[in-house]
């Protein structure tokens, strides 16, 4: 199981002990090297202060800096000058013997003078030599440190983003899911401090689903239900109807009017709980979507011509989608009916199918009153009606379409015409490549 914190110790484990390992080597042989020179400056300065007139005997390329060389002097008991340092600089004596900073030449030297009763030895060197081991020695000992720094930052940071890739996965897979989506969120290779949160995710998805099925099949149940009342109410009424007086008629067709009303919306909810509970476990078919859209609107020519509305096909190119014809055939028809209830006397209902390149797109024109714009977000909510009051209707034609469209994949957009009254309602969707293939 992966683990934020495992990971994040084994990596810095890891690139602590590599770092460790190369600078302890890479310390040794810069300290070797130093140490190695040091001792070499030394050695010449040995030999070539031991004794007078060797400072021309040196051995054949020998390198030195003459910065790194020690000033030495030596006194008798008279003070008198035994010897100087062939450098040419002479040093003041110390006033004692023991360890002393002192400025000549405008260069800060460290002298130590020792005495006895025959002579008195006093060696120099200067400061800057001291000055340039010690930054040696710090830069020796920081380079790994200032190494390790954005080194440490490189390989955490590319550990952590292979165990975070995993979540951003897991946040790709949760975002593509739909609402109706019954699948667990896959806890594989989920760092095992997340692991609870998906975990206790997957639960609560388990009991929005269990509500929301309840939710559909009490709809389901109660519209399947009122449908077997409703509907011997219905003969009742026109039972009633044959037996009433010619006073008794106006009222007695008002009750039938609302009864009707009342058995659409029942017929309404009932189609919506079965969209809605559709599972999209029925396999799909190959759906000629021209002679669809063709069929819808035939089915209508009759409630149209009744209401005096001009309903016809403006264009239509051959067009095969994959889906379930009776969905498709209700998503439609929802659309053709609220626009011709929608247009008045007079008007024109006019309906396309297009197709360019791989996207499908069906129109349907109206010349009715339109809605507002504030309303057209609004237009897919259950129950919402921006049309006049007058018309009837239940106000979840544009709900069912839209579970419908969802299901295939299909976008509708609702919009108000530019060139006149009416709305311009387009279901539009990209073809695959299968369904090319077909046509």
């Amino acid at each position: 199981m992966t683990s934020l914190r495992r990971t994040a110790l084994i990596w810095m484990t890891a690139l602590l002990t590599v770092v460790g390992v190369l600078a302890f080597f890479v310390s040794y042989d810069l300290a070797r090297r130093e140490a190695a020179d040091f001792l070499d400056g030394q050695l010449r300065q040995i030999a070539l202060n031991a004794g007078i007139g060797l400072a021309n005997a040196e051995a054949p390329g020998a390198k030195h800096d003459p910065e790194d060389e020690f000033v030495i002097a030596i006194w008798n008991p008279a003070g008198e000058a035994m010897r100087n340092s062939p450098s040419g600089i002479d040093l003041p004596r110390l006033s004692k013997p023991g360890y002393a900073t002192i400025q000549a030449n405008g260069e800060d030297w460290r002298v130590y003078l020792a005495s006895d009763a025959r002579r008195s030895v006093q060696v120099a060197q200067r400061m800057s030599v001291r000055q340039e081991m010690a930054e040696a020695a710090a830069i020796q000992a920081g380079a790994p440190i200032l190494i390790l720094i954005p080194l440490a930052w490189l390989v955490v940071g590319w550990a952590l983003g292979q165990v975070l890739g995993r979540l951003r996965e897991v946040a790709a897979e949760i975002a593509e899911r739909g609402v109706d989506s019954r699948e667990q969120i896959p806890v594989t290779g989920v760092p095992s401090e997340v692991r609870p949160i998906v975990e206790a995710m997957n639960v609560l998805t388990n009991r929005l689903q269990h509500a929301l099925e309840q939710q559909k099949r009490f709809v389901s149940d109660a519209a399947h239900e009122l449908r077997t009342p409703l509907a011997a109410l219905h003969i009742q009424i026109d039972n009633l109807r044959a037996n009433a007086g010619n006073d008794q008629s106006s009222l007695i067709s008002e009750l039938l009017a609302g009864v009707s009303r009342a058995a659409v919306l029942v017929e309404q909810l009932l189609r919506l709980a079965r969209s809605e509970n559709a599972n999209g476990e029925a396999r799909r078919e190959t759906v000629d979507l021209s002679e669809l859209v063709t069929q819808c609107v035939a089915d209508f020519v009759p409630l149209a011509d009744a209401k005096g509305v001009d309903l016809g096909i403006a264009a239509r190119d051959t067009v095969v989608v994959q889906g379930w014809p009776a969905d498709l055939k209700m998503l439609f028809g929802n659309l053709v009916d609220n626009a011709i209830r929608y247009t008045p006397a007079g008007g024109s209902v006019d309906v396309s199918v297009r197709q360019n390149g791989n996207s499908v797109a069906v129109e349907i024109l109206d010349t009715g009153c339109g809605v507002a714009k504030a309303d057209i977000p609004r237009l897919f909510d259950r129950f919402f009606r921006a049309a006049p009051l007058d018309v009837e209707g239940s106000g979840l034609g544009l709900s069912i379409a839209d579970a419908v469209a969802t299901r295939h994949g299909f976008a509708i957009q609702i919009e108000n015409r530019a060139d006149r009254a009416g709305l311009r309602v387009r279901v539009s969707a990209l073809l695959d490549e299968g369904s090319l293939n077909q046509r």
